[in-house]
């Protein structure tokens, strides 16, 4: 037979009974919808798509100093950041998926590069899709290459949460090319031993540039092993623009005055296609050109806009051209 409850506890079973009803008809509606909303916020929050630019560099100045015993070569350069950049987006995935547009190999890409060692260091077991859009031409000397790099380590940190110190990123991104450590600080710097050693330097003023893409390129490997027998005159120009910059108040002509490039007087020397391209650009525009990195594009700096823009007019049915500023 049931236990009937004696008058005197009946108070508290009806009180116990409308906690029940009340936490069942209120209480209980309220708790799924804030578990829902949390769901909400944690699919958005796994779902989120970074994005950021990674900007090209031209080479005011590089010197190529001496064969290092590990087969590579020190170099004394002035890298300055430019406008042109890849369009890079990220989100997580559960498999690493990579494309470029326009289309290239993956595989043999620095991005896919840095993001398996990324993954192999963190041991993160998630992976990501990445996504580049790619407006800086390859194996030209502007770095295209070792932005990406940098940029896709820098944001795959950020969408996991940091699990890599800064420092660890650096010496990392070093790993996968000579180049990428600059693409962490960006702006004006002066870059020095095989490309590690980086040091922030008066930035440059707002200068445009018109950049000429030619249709050969150069094998940076190739550039560094014919370098080595070939006699290079010393110009302290990296020196003498460090100065330059550092008076704050300058002309365009004496930034002019300083720019060099090591390649470029080899090229001159070995190369008649480069020659005769390079020589024909001045010629069309009565402005000197210059190579940046071991090539093959070729810049001119200018003050004003429309005057650049004319001289890209010159040149458009002769060769690729783009316009840039420095950053």
């Amino acid at each position: 037979m049931r236990h009937l409850i004696r008058p005197r506890y009946l108070p508290v079973q009806n009180m116990l009974n409308m906690l029940f009803l009340y936490h069942y008809k209120y209480m209980l509606p309220l708790f799924y919808c804030y578990f829902a909303k949390v769901l909400i916020i944690a699919e958005k929050v796994y779902n989120i798509i970074m994005k950021q630019n990674a900007y090209a560099k031209i080479n005011l100045t590089l010197e190529i100093v001496g064969k290092r015993p590990d087969g590579f070569h020190n170099i004394k350069s002035i890298f300055q950041e430019i406008s042109l950049c890849d369009e890079i987006e990220i989100e997580k995935n559960n498999t690493l998926d990579i494309k470029f547009i326009p289309k290239i190999d993956a595989k043999e890409s620095t991005v896919h590069a840095s993001s398996e060692i990324f993954f192999c260091k963190t041991r993160i077991r998630e992976r990501a899709k990445i996504r580049i859009k790619k407006n800086i031409p390859i194996k030209s000397g502007l770095g295209g290459g070792s932005s990406d790099a940098a940029t896709t380590l820098l944001l795959l940190n950020k969408l996991f949460m940091y699990p890599m110190k800064n420092d660890e990123i650096i010496k990392t991104g070093e790993t996968i090319g000579s180049d990428v450590p600059f693409f962490f600080l960006g702006g004006t710097a002066l870059v020095e031993g095989k490309g590690g050693r980086v040091h922030p330097i008066n930035p440059i003023k707002k200068l445009h540039i018109l950049l000429a893409i030619p249709s050969f390129s150069f094998s940076t490997k190739n550039s560094y092993s014919q370098i080595n027998g070939f006699n290079i005159d010393k110009t302290n120009s990296t020196k003498k623009l460090i100065s330059v910059l550092e008076k704050r108040k300058y002309d365009l002509s004496e930034i002019e005055n300083c720019l060099h490039n090591d390649f470029e007087k080899m090229y001159l020397s070995i190369d008649e296609n480069f020659t005769s391209t390079l020589r024909n650009l001045e010629q069309r525009i009565g402005k000197k050109f210059h190579l940046t990195g071991s090539g093959s594009a070729l810049f001119a700096l200018f003050d004003d806009l429309s005057e650049a823009k004319q001289a890209q007019t010159k040149l458009k049915t002769n060769i690729k051209t783009m316009l840039a500023e420095t950053r």
